[in-house]
C-alpha cells in the first residue's frame, strides 16, 4: 500500500464532541488539541443546544488565557439531530481540509504524546486510510487489535483517528448498537483495492484498557490476540470487572440482556405507561425484558435510586415499574444518574417521554449505544403498531427521513383541507421536513393560504414556478432524495390523509427497508397508503377491484393480507430513493427520445399508453422493464390511510353535477382514525395476519391489470419487453442504472 504523507499545504479539521461529561474541561480538551498544530487547520466543537451557550463562553475564556489559535479556526456547530457519531460525521462532511481527526468527548488528553503526533500527521504513517489507536478485527469473533512496533491493519477504528476526506462514503452509514457508525465506515473503506483494510492501529499494546471493554459485548475473552467479544456467550456471564461495577445495582439479574432484547421505557407518570401497555405487553410477549421507570414529578421527595418494584396488572399482561420521585428542585438528569448506571447500561432501546434536553443526557449515559427514541405523551395511545416491531426494526427507527412534498394551484379548499389532515397526523416523535410546490397560475387565495400556514412538526419549504410546467413537471421535480435513507410522501391537493398515515408508512419502512435481510427487497418501490377500489390500466376500461374478494377467491389463506401491486399510486403514497432517481433519468431519455420515439408503446395493452401528459405513464413503464413493485394495505370495508376527493383539476374535468358525485364516490374511501376511546383500544393498523406484517415472501403479488403474478414471472416479463425494444440479450446486472436497462452502449461496450 503506498503511503501519502502530508504535505505543507496538508490541512486538517479535528471533530470534538460536547457533551454534558466533559464541557467542566472543555478548555483542556480544545488545549490537548492544539499543542500540536502545524497542519490543524479547523476545530469544530460539536455541541447540543443545550450546552451551546456554555461551549461559547468556555471558548472565550480559553482565547482569553491561551491567545489565539493563529491559524487554527475554532468553530461551534449545533449537534440538532441524530446520534453523537452520525452528528460527527454529518460535521466532517462540511469541511474542506485534506484530512478529518474524530475525536470523542475527551479530545487528545488521555492519548501519549506519540499518537498525538501522529493523529495530527507529524509522524510518518501512512494517511490512505484512517490511523488511530483503537481498532478491531472482524473474524470468526470481533478482536480489539493488539499492536506492536509496526502498525497493523484493522477492519474499522473507534475515535480517535484520521483519515483523509476522499474517504468519505456518499450515503448515509448504518447505525449499530456496540460500534455506531465506526464499523460501517470501515467496512465502507476496506475496499478490495484497499486490500480490505479499514485502518491501521498505531501505538503501543493496549487491549487490556478499558476502551477494549464493552458492556454490549457479553463476556470478554483473553486470547494471544488481545481480547475477543463472543456475541453468542450467554450475556449473563459477567466479567469480575462488570461484577465490581454493578455491585451497588439492586437485583441486576432483571437488568441484563435477554435472548431478544432490553426495553427501558421512562415515562412521567402511570397514565403514559397505560396507554403504551398494548405495546409493552406485545413486547413482553415476544420475549423482550421490558423494564419501566415513571418520574413523578408531583412528589417532592429526595430522589431514590432503588425504588420498590411495583406491577401493573393488565388484562393481557403483567408490567413490573419503578418511581422515581423528582422534586420542584431536583433535575430530572440529576435524579436519573445513579439509576441508570445501575440498569441502562445494558438497554437496547429506551423508550421516553422526557424532554430535549434529559434525553441527551439519556444518551450520554447510555455508553453502549442505546437507541433512545423520543414518543410525545400525546401520542401514547395510539402506539400499539410498535409492539409489533422486531428489536432490529427498533435500532434503525431514526434511520428513514420521510420529506412531503405537497403540490397546488388553485384549490383553496382541496389545500386547506390536506394542510388540516397533515397537521393534525401523529408523528411520534418524529421531525418532518414539509415542501410545498406552488404552480405558477396558483390564484391569491391559495397564495395568502400557504404564507399563513404553520408548519410545527420540522421545518417547511415554500416554492413557486415562475413558467408554468404542468402536472407531469410538477409532481417529479417536486421531490428528490438527498440519501438513500430519504423518502418522498408526493401529495396532490385534493388528497386527504389519515391521523395515522405516518404510522402505517414507519411500520412499513422499518419492516421492509431495515428489517430482517430476507424482507429487504430492491423490487419494492414504494408504499401506497390508499387502497385499490379500481384498476384503471385494463383496455377495456376502469374495472371494480377488492384485494380481499380476489385473494378469497385465489384461496389464500389470509386475504386480509398487506398485498404488491405494480401499479404506481399517485393519490398518497412514499417513493423510495433509488427507484425516484432512476426514474427521473428514464424520464430524460423518454422525453429527449434519446432511447426510443416519444410515441413507442414500451408497456403492452395497458390504457395508460394513451397517458400522455401523465407521469404515471412512464413510471408503469419503468416498473414494467423492471418487476417492481409497490405495498398497499389491505383494510377491511377499503379503510385507507388517504384518499382522494377527485377536484377538478388536471386530470378530473368539469362535468354534470350527478355525473361528478357518481365518479367521486368510486374513488372516495374512509379514512382510518383515531379510536375514540384511548383505553386500551387498538388503532386498526394491526388487524393484518398475526397482528403484524407479513414477511416478504408471504405477501401476495398482482401486475398492472390486478392479475396474480409472481416475482420471477414479473421480472421475466420485463427481461422479454426490454429485449423486444432494445435487440439487447444481455440480461441486466446494474441496479437503478436506466443506461444498463436500456442499453445504451456503444461497440466498445462502453457507456455512451
Amino acid at each position: 500500500m503506498s503511503e501519502l504523507l502530508p504535505s505543507h499545504s496538508a490541512r486538517i479539521t479535528a471533530v470534538l464532541p460536547v457533551t454534558p461529561l466533559s464541557i467542566s474541561s472543555l478548555n483542556a480538551e480544545i488545549s490537548s488539541i492544539l499543542e500540536h498544530s502545524t497542519y490543524l487547520d479547523q476545530v469544530v466543537l460539536l455541541t447540543p443546544p443545550t450546552l451551546l451557550l456554555q461551549a461559547k463562553q468556555s471558548i472565550r475564556t480559553f482565547l482569553g488565557t491561551w491567545g489565539t489559535s493563529g491559524h487554527v479556526e475554532l468553530t461551534v456547530s449545533p449537534w440538532l439531530t441524530g446520534t453523537q457519531d452520525v452528528a460527527s460525521l454529518r460535521a466532517a462532511r462540511q469541511t474542506t481540509s485534506d484530512f478529518v481527526l474524530f475525536l470523542d468527548d475527551s479530545g487528545l488528553q488521555q492519548t501519549e504524546s506519540h499518537i498525538r503526533e501522529a493523529l495530527l500527521l507529524l509522524e510518518p504513517f501512512s494517511t490512505t486510510v484512517p490511523i488511530g489507536p483503537y481498532g478491531f478485527s472482524d473474524g470468526q469473533s470481533l478482536t480489539c487489535i493488539s499492536s506492536s512496533e509496526m502498525p497493523q491493519p484493522a477492519t474499522f477504528l473507534i475515535p480517535p483517528f484520521v483519515m483523509p476526506s476522499t474517504l468519505f462514503p456518499s450515503d448515509d452509514l448504518k447505525e449499530e448498537t456496540i460500534f455506531g457508525i465506526w464499523r460501517a465506515l470501515g467496512e465502507s473503506i476496506a475496499t478490495p483495492q484497499r486490500d480490505s483494510i479499514g485502518g491501521f492501529v498505531i501505538g503501543p499494546n493496549n487491549v487490556s484498557a478499558p476502551w477494549c471493554r464493552s458492556n454490549k459485548a457479553g463476556s470478554i475473552i483473553e486470547t494471544t490476540e488481545g481480547y475477543s467479544f463472543d456475541i453468542s456467550l450467554d450475556p449473563t456471564e459477567q466479567s469480575s470487572d462488570q461484577d465490581a461495577t454493578n455491585e451497588t445495582c439492586d437485583a441486576d439479574s432483571d437488568y441484563l440482556r435477554p435472548a431478544l432484547g432490553f426495553f427501558l421505557l421512562v415515562f412521567s407518570a402511570l397514565t403514559d405507561l397505560h396507554n403504551f401497555s398494548p405495546a409493552a405487553c406485545r413486547l413482553q410477549s415476544d420475549g423482550h425484558n421490558v423494564h419501566v421507570l415513571l418520574y413523578d414529578e408531583g412528589l417532592c421527595s429526595p430522589p431514590q435510586t432503588s425504588a420498590d418494584t411495583k406491577i401493573l396488572v393488565l388484562a393481557s399482561c403483567k408490567l413490573e415499574y419503578s418511581v422515581l420521585p423528582v422534586g420542584s428542585e431536583i433535575e430530572v438528569p440529576t435524579s436519573l444518574e445513579e439509576w441508570i448506571q445501575c440498569h441502562s447500561l445494558s438497554a437496547d432501546v429506551i423508550l421516553t417521554t422526557l424532554s430535549e434536553e434529559e434525553r441527551f443526557y439519556l444518551r450520554m449515559r447510555s455508553e453502549n449505544g442505546s437507541t433512545v427514541i423520543h414518543i410525545p405523551s400525546s401520542d401514547l395511545p395510539f402506539c400499539d403498531w410498535m409492539g409489533s416491531l422486531t428489536l432490529q426494526e427498533y435500532k434503525s427507527w431514526h434511520l428513514p427521513h420521510v420529506d412531503i412534498s405537497v403540490i397546488t394551484n388553485d384549490r383553496p379548499r382541496s389545500l386547506s383541507r390536506l394542510l388540516a389532515s397533515l397537521s393534525t397526523a401523529r408523528y411520534f416523535g418524529d421531525s418532518i421536513d414539509l415542501r410545498v410546490n406552488i404552480e405558477q397560475t396558483a390564484d391569491l387565495e391559495t397564495l395568502k393560504m400557504v404564507d399563513a400556514f404553520e408548519w410545527t412538526h420540522g421545518r417547511m419549504f415554500l416554492h413557486r414556478r415562475v413558467i408554468h410546467g404542468g402536472l407531469l413537471t410538477a409532481v417529479v421535480e417536486s421531490w428528490y432524495p438527498r440519501s438513500n435513507h430519504s423518502y418522498g410522501l408526493i401529495l396532490e391537493d385534493d388528497v386527504e390523509l389519515s391521523p395515522l398515515f405516518y404510522a402505517w408508512v414507519k411500520l412499513a419502512l422499518l419492516r421492509y427497508r431495515y428489517g430482517r435481510r430476507d424482507d429487504v427487497s430492491p423490487r419494492l418501490f414504494g408504499i401506497s397508503l390508499y387502497q385499490q377500489k379500481n384498476l384503471e390500466l385494463r383496455p377495456e376500461g376502469r374495472h371494480p377491484f377488492n384485494a380481499r374478494n380476489t385473494f378469497s377467491a385465489a384461496g389464500l389463506v389470509n386475504p386480509h393480507t398487506p398485498y404488491l401491486s405494480q401499479i404506481p399510486c399517485s393519490w398518497g403514497a412514499v417513493y423510495f430513493p433509488e427507484h425516484w432517481r432512476e426514474f427521473h433519468s428514464y424520464l430524460s431519455f423518454r422525453l429527449s427520445e434519446y432511447a426510443w420515439d416519444v410515441d413507442q408503446i414500451v408497456v403492452p395493452g395497458v390504457r395508460s399508453n394513451k397517458w400522455t401528459r401523465s407521469w404515471k405513464k412512464y413510471f408503469i413503464e419503468l416498473v414494467y422493464l423492471r418487476g417492481y413493485v409497490m405495498l398497499y394495505p389491505n383494510y377491511a370495508d377499503y379503510v385507507s390511510l388517504s384518499t382522494n376527493h377527485l377536484e377538478v383539476g388536471s386530470h378530473v374535468k368539469d362535468v354534470p353535477s350527478e355525473v361528478y358525485l357518481r365518479k367521486k364516490k368510486l374513488f372516495l374511501l374512509p379514512l382510518m382514525q383515531l379510536p375514540e376511546d384511548t383505553a386500551f383500544a387498538g388503532t386498526g393498523l394491526l388487524d393484518l395476519p398475526d397482528a403484524r406484517l407479513p414477511q416478504w415472501s408471504d405477501l401476495p403479488s398482482l401486475d398492472l391489470l390486478g392479475l396474480s403474478a409472481g416475482e420471477d414471472e414479473l421480472m421475466e416479463r420485463g427481461k422479454v419487453r426490454r429485449a423486444e425494444l432494445t435487440d439487447c440479450a444481455y440480461a441486466v446486472h446494474i441496479d437503478h442504472d436506466i443506461r444498463d436497462l436500456l442499453c445504451l452502449y456503444d461497440q466498445s461496450s462502453e457507456f455512451v
